[in-house]
């Protein structure tokens, strides 16, 4: 008899802490059913072909409001999506409304989260069932021994004048109240 015959077989062995950190996932994904907002997820490009936009010499793309190449990013196609997710948005009112020399702004301080996947990066937008289109910023992960949790950040109200208003969205809808996004209306 061998000494790793004594031994216990490692495919029988279920880690406690594996076990642990699944049922916090599933904990989770069940709190993210029950009070999550669907929404849709565009990812901004960092790689791809250069948009015609952009500018060589200063390394930066021409601000355009009618950019609909690349919707003011640096890439052709502009984002990656939709990607239907889910996402725990919490309801709060205007913080400030400040004063610019091109109108008044609404200021949001709010904070949500979103499960671990896909990824969220600073610079992504989302969209409400409603077409309110929301930047994600300040994006964190929540970790435990190197997985990633669940995904904690900050959004801000996305300008009307914003080129990823050009971006055509239709038909996302909730089922439960039949509310639907309305068409964006072609450029004049």
């Amino acid at each position: 008899m061998s000494h790793l015959q004594i031994l216990p077989s490692v495919s029988e062995r279920v880690d406690p802490l594996v076990t642990r950190f699944l049922d916090i996932r599933e904990k989770l994904r069940w709190m993210m059913a029950m009070g999550g907002e669907r929404v849709l997820l565009y990812k901004r490009k960092f790689t791809g072909t250069l948009c015609s936009q952009y500018d060589k010499v200063r390394r930066q793309h021409r601000q355009d409001p009618a950019d609909t190449e690349c919707f003011g990013t640096n890439f052709v196609g502009g984002y990656f999506g939709p990607f239907d997710i889910f996402v725990s948005l919490s309801t709060v009112a205007p913080q400030q409304i400040k004063i610019y020399e091109q109108g008044q702004r609404r200021e949001f301080v709010s904070s949500h989260w979103a499960l671990w996947e896909p990824r969220l990066d600073n610079k992504d937008f989302i969209v409400r069932r409603t077409n309110q289109r929301l930047w994600v910023n300040s994006v964190q992960q929540t970790k435990w021994r190197h997985h990633i949790l669940r995904q904690p950040f900050t959004t801000e109200e996305v300008e009307r004048s914003n080129p990823v208003y050009k971006i055509p969205i239709a038909g996302l809808a909730d089922f439960q109240t039949g509310v639907v996004c309305p068409p964006i209306p072609p450029a004049p």
